[in-house]
């Protein structure tokens, strides 16, 4: 046999056995069969749940409305606060520390909910000559903040178990 053809047909084969085995490549989330239909409820306007909708949607869940016989994923609001970390000679604040929160809680017909927090705390600098460049810094680290929760949600999810 041509040894092209057979590298060929034992890398499928690799594949499948060590998927068979447990094994998931990473990234990748398996959530379980009671929550392929989920009733996801929030602000729909709001970034974390349209984050949240597409990475379910990703993994294969339908997203159902008005529904009582399905789980059903409430999100809520996000606190952002900025503290000050240090200050300079000058008492000028140079760092802050923003904290992120979010609570998002999953209910399935005929159990109480369970709530849980996501909470973030990430450091940046405060450059005062360049305001526009510490808004931005702002900005996409509460982007950032924002992936990780909806990622720690589906995450949540995948590992629940009623």
């Amino acid at each position: 046999m041509n040894t092209g053809l057979t590298r060929w047909l034992l890398l499928p084969l690799l594949g499948l056995w060590l998927s068979g085995c447990g094994l998931h490549m990473r990234g990748t989330i398996n959530i379980p069969p009671g929550y392929q239909k989920v009733q996801l409820n929030g602000d729909d306007k709001s970034d974390l749940y349209r984050m949240v909708a597409i990475r379910l949607e990703r993994v294969g869940v339908q997203l159902v409305e008005g529904r009582s016989d399905v789980p059903q994923l409430t999100l809520g609001n996000i606190q952002i606060n900025n503290q000050v970390a240090s200050v300079d000679s000058r008492s000028q604040d140079v760092e802050y520390i923003m904290q992120f929160n979010t609570q998002y809680s999953l209910s399935l017909p005929n159990h109480e909910p369970q709530k849980f927090n996501a909470t973030f705390n990430r450091s940046f600098l405060n450059k005062s000559s360049e305001a526009l460049a510490s808004s931005r810094e702002q900005e996409q680290l509460t982007h950032e903040m924002l992936e990780q929760s909806a990622d720690l949600i589906l995450i949540q999810l995948s590992r629940l178990k009623y």
